[in-house]
């Protein structure tokens, strides 16, 4: 089943009005999609975190920032910070420290997430109606958390207001949303309602070629907190999300998010508890009609956890956390039907934890944060636990196997004086399910390896220093990071396979390490009419995996050498703000055929060294300005955007054909998604 196939054509058939193709001998080239957004730490807070490579955004906070597509966005913040890139137009994941978007654990409310972004990354899976604050740990990960060898992001819905109610619209061209919140017992309950819809089906009704397609996603955010008493309280938390695109009755592809949570708070004395439930089930469905042959594909995600948290106050400057975790996850990484036949693999893993963690300051000129990680993750064997059917092939080996893991991670905080610092950092963490990309960006309908008898866990080991600065006002701070990674465990795809080339996915698949290293500065100015940020990011990361390549280093699939952000926000009066990003990044790696030959009348290229070439580097302007309207009753906001202000249009996908003008007899062909893009949205609160 060309899955990767049918998902691309369906981009460039809705996005057609924006497609562009170029030809390239060498190269082609790639850009990543972001937004103009400020974090609002201030920059005392970020001298005086003790944790190396930890990022906060307070997005209460954010409402006078600008916005593209009338949307504050949680993914596109980041991956303007050094060492965090975008993927390509097409994708929405983000990638930090040489990791790919599978490697990152994104939570809300305790909930995992899975694939967090809409419409090929224009929107990710947050909506910023709903989100109270979100923290990006690319250093060393709190012991707290388990199942990410790269990053974790961990977002937090905002609790309803217990004693007024207020509401909000947004109306834009390309999505709706809405949100109200206040009290249903003054006090004591409250509750907090948000949900977004876009309608570019709507638009493409309009256009004779394209009204039988569909393209379009929703997603809900609701809480209910409940104060139970003083230092007590209860909430309960649901997230749901669903992309649709079809084309007429040739193809349909669905996928999304369905989770919920309780998370109960309860203090006494210097002793805080934290209890959380979760539970989540992501699901991707497809489904095509071609040549009389009804195809269809379905893949799952349950995760299903219980965590309890433990955190002692020894003192004001010291402080101890303790806690365990157990969670079951159950991974379908395929269920494919064709007319009257069936290829299915569905496997199942339990993981737990305990860990212990501690942060303190033992003097004005030193500050500590470390802790450690006991994982166990089992493979489940039984029927009740996994599932098989093969056309043709052997079943995978089913056997129980456990795996033991022990992660310290810790941070030390040097304080040169009152402005300046140096931190130094170590950690290992793991990771026991495995994203397998078949191209270069993350696809919805990626395979995916849990850990097992032949699958063994990903694990990461990092090194890292920083030094960060301020000017005694907190206006202009600065910072700079090294690193240094390798992570054992790293699976890719064989030469010459697809991703459904057997459902057997094991043996598709080999393992092997990968390596990670690079330097990030940043520079921001924090005070005044003008504000904004300045970062770079000088990276390298390779792949080595015995049966690939011959066995030698080769470029990883998310490595970019260099990656530069310029943010700019002017505020002019407390009505009207503008601002202004421009991104640069170096070429992503890419297979190219190195001979061809001709079977059946049919050309078939041949391919040797993976990841031999790279794309041509690529860059984009991004225009944004709102006005804001403050009445006795209600408050206005008028948001006007230009995506790729210069219309340098990035690569969606890449492919080769025959072309006998050039000297090889071949030439790379680029398809884009997107030009210059205008939008406007308009907001009212009351």
């Amino acid at each position: 089943m060309s899955c990767l196939r049918a998902y691309i054509i369906t981009m460039i058939c809705v996005c057609g009005m924006e497609c562009h193709a170029q030809e390239s001998i060498d190269s082609v080239q790639i850009h990543i999609l972001q937004e103009v957004v400020v974090t609002d730490q201030s920059a005392r807070n970020r001298i005086a975190n003790a944790r190396l490579g930890s990022e906060t955004l307070e997005l209460t906070k954010l409402s006078m920032a600008p916005k593209m597509f009338g949307e504050m966005d949680i993914i596109k913040s980041i991956t303007l910070l050094p060492g965090v890139h975008g993927e390509a137009d097409g994708a929405g994941g983000f990638e930090v420290r040489g990791g790919n978007a599978y490697q990152n654990l994104v939570t809300l409310d305790g909930m995992t997430l899975y694939n967090p972004a809409h419409l090929m990354g224009i929107f990710s899976t947050f909506n910023d109606d709903a989100m109270s604050r979100a923290v990006l740990h690319k250093g060393p990960i709190p012991p707290n958390f388990g199942g990410a060898s790269s990053s974790v992001l961990e977002t937090y819905m905002r609790p309803g207001d217990m004693n007024k109610y207020h509401f909000s619209g947004t109306l834009g061209i390309l999505n709706a949303k809405v949100s109200a919140d206040g009290p249903i017992v003054k006090d004591k309950l409250s509750f907090a309602l948000s949900a977004r819809r876009s309608y570019v089906d709507l638009f493409l009704k309009m256009v004779p070629e394209y009204k039988s397609t569909i393209m379009n996603f929703f997603d809900v955010n609701a809480k209910i907190r409940y104060n139970v008493a003083a230092g007590n309280h209860l909430d309960i938390s649901f997230f749901a999300s669903r992309d649709n695109l079809a084309i007429s009755d040739l193809m349909d592809m669905r996928w999304g998010n369905i989770s919920g949570s309780i998370n109960w708070s309860f203090q006494k004395g210097g002793l805080r508890f934290l209890t959380t439930g979760a539970v989540t089930n992501y699901t991707t469905e497809m489904g095509m009609n071609i040549m009389d042959a009804n195809q269809k594909l379905n893949e799952y995600i349950q995760s299903y956890s219980a965590n309890e948290k433990i955190s002692y106050s020894i003192s004001d400057n010291h402080l101890l956390e303790f806690g365990i975790r157990s969670e079951l996850l159950r991974v379908k990484s395929g269920d494919m039907k064709i007319s009257n036949s069936r290829q299915l693999e569905i496997r199942s893993g339990w993981s737990n934890a305990t860990w212990l963690g501690y942060e303190g300051e033992f003097s004005a000129l030193l500050s500590v944060s470390f802790g450690t990680r006991l994982s166990c993750y089992t493979t489940l064997s039984g029927n009740l636990f996994h599932e098989f059917i093969g056309l043709n092939e052997s079943a995978p080996d089913f056997s129980s196997k456990t795996y033991l893991h022990v992660e310290p991670r810790g941070s030390v905080k040097i304080n040169l004086n009152d402005n300046h610092n140096i931190k130094v950092g170590a950690s290992i963490s793991t990771q026991d399910i495995h994203g397998v990309r078949s191209t270069t960006t993350t696809f919805p309908f990626d395979r995916y390896a849990l850990a097992s008898a032949f699958t063994k866990p990903e694990v990461s080991t990092q090194y890292s220093v920083g030094y960060a600065g301020m000017t005694p006002d907190g206006g202009w701070d600065w910072s700079c990071e090294g690193y240094y990674k390798t992570m054992d465990g790293v699976y890719d795809y064989k030469d010459g396979v697809t991703m459904f080339s057997r459902i057997n996915l094991e043996s598709l698949i080999l393992c092997g390490k990968g390596r990670s290293y690079g330097m990030e500065l940043m520079l921001r100015k924090n005070i005044g009419i003008f504000t904004g940020w300045i970062a770079y990011t000088l990276s390298k990361t390779d792949t080595r995996i015995p049966g690939i390549n011959n066995g030698q280093w080769y470029k990883a699939s998310n490595d970019r050498r260099n990656d530069f952000s310029f943010v700019g926000i002017v505020t002019f009066n407390h009505r009207w703000n503008a601002s202004l990003s421009w991104t640069y990044s170096s070429g992503r790696p890419l297979t190219a055929p190195d001979e061809k030959y001709v079977l059946g009348g049919e050309t078939c290229y041949y391919f040797t060294a993976r990841n031999s070439y790279k794309t041509p580097s690529s860059h984009r302007m991004d225009l944004s300005a709102s006005y804001t309207r403050e009445g006795k009753r209600f408050t206005s906001i008028i948001t006007f955007g230009v995506f790729n202000a210069y219309a340098h249009y990035s690569p969606f996908v890449i492919y080769f054909e025959d072309d006998s003008s050039k000297p090889s007899g071949t030439r790379a062909v680029q398809q884009s998604l997107f030009g210059i893009v205008p939008s406007v949205s308009y907001t009212i609160k009351f």
